[in-house]
């Protein structure tokens, strides 16, 4: 079967991501981190990309790129067989390095870019490497803090972000606080999910199916303007995330009886597999995971949301003010 291409293009933003065969070690010492970042440094001088995050860890790497020129497979193809021929000449050894062409996802939207960041940066912290991101020497967040940044690290959005949402007498406070740490299985699940999977082509019918009324649709794209860039119908939140929204409002509001004929039905399950299926692009069976149903009911409690946003105000008006809430946690 033949590859899919990359969805790429000139100033397209990516995550992009790759690790050694079999879980082997990539980087054995300073020198294969230089000279992997010497290779990174060498298509961002030449014009093809920008790099604006990266972490290297023992055995794999995460760059978070712009694609200038829209030749990011390309660079990367550059980066990745340089690297394996050195690293293969002076280990004496023949083959393969990588598992295979690199993982990327393209990104979209704002609030998305900040939780690559910060998935980023947390690699060294989730891997018990370092107790604070800056503490890892070949990590962009250790040169974020510093004043003598290198020339190969493009800083311009970080430093907007910083002066935007940081606050702190040093660099590093001033990144932390702008890109806070969330080492949180759930949330790192959500990322590499993303990272990994096939963008669906029907992101927008399928959001507009299950987000009901077209009060509530231009009450998303409206909210979506206002966030600086975020696009609407984009995964933008953890299941982790929307899942504990839903449950503090749960205990807060109580019950919502009374909806259906069958007057003991709890619209909870609706309200619940909507969000998900919306703000974090949860398939049926990941969404009954979370509201404790059987997966094959998913279809039913989606199409009942539907509905219930057409015609029930009320239900409407909660939909609302949870799926801002999850909005605003994750800018």
């Amino acid at each position: 079967m033949a590859r899919r291409p990359r969805r790429d293009g000139p100033d397209t933003w990516h995550h992009a991501m790759n690790r050694a065969l079999t879980r082997r070690t990539l980087f054995e010492n300073d020198e294969d981190c230089r000279f992997f970042l010497s290779l990174v440094a060498r298509e961002a001088r030449n014009g093809r990309i920008e790099l604006h995050a990266f972490s290297l860890m023992l055995t794999h790497f995460h760059l978070l790129v712009r694609s200038v020129t829209g030749e990011l497979s390309a660079a990367m193809r550059r980066i990745q067989t340089r690297y394996a021929r050195r690293f293969n000449r002076t280990r004496k050894r023949d083959g393969s390095l990588f598992r295979g062409r690199f993982l990327s996802r393209p990104i979209d939207d704002l609030a998305y870019r900040r939780n690559v960041v910060t998935y980023i940066h947390d690699n060294a912290i989730s891997a018990g490497v370092v107790a604070r991101a800056h503490d890892h020497r070949w990590s962009s967040a250790h040169h974020l803090a510093r004043t003598d940044r290198p020339h190969w690290l493009t800083t311009d959005w970080i430093d907007e972000e910083c002066a935007l949402r940081g606050q702190g007498a040093t660099g590093a406070a001033a990144v932390e606080q702008a890109f806070p740490s969330r080492v949180d299985e759930d949330f790192r699940r959500w990322i590499e999910i993303q990272l990994s999977k096939r963008l669906p082509e029907e992101l927008e019918e399928v959001s507009l199916q299950y987000a009901g009324s077209r009060k509530v649709v231009s009450w998303t794209i409206r909210k979506a303007e206002l966030a600086d860039g975020t696009r609407p119908w984009q995964k933008v939140a953890s299941p982790g995330l929307v899942a504990r929204a839903i449950e503090t409002a749960k205990a807060k509001v109580g019950p919502l009886l009374g909806r259906f004929a069958q007057h003991a039905k709890d619209a909870w399950a609706n309200l619940g597999a909507g969000l998900l299926r919306m703000l974090a692009g949860c398939a049926h069976y990941e969404i009954g995971l979370r509201v404790g149903r059987h997966a094959s009911t998913i279809s039913r409690d989606l199409r009942d949301h539907a509905r219930l946003l057409e015609s029930d105000p009320d239900y409407e008006a909660l939909h609302s003010r949870l799926a801002l809430t999850v909005l605003e946690a994750v800018r």
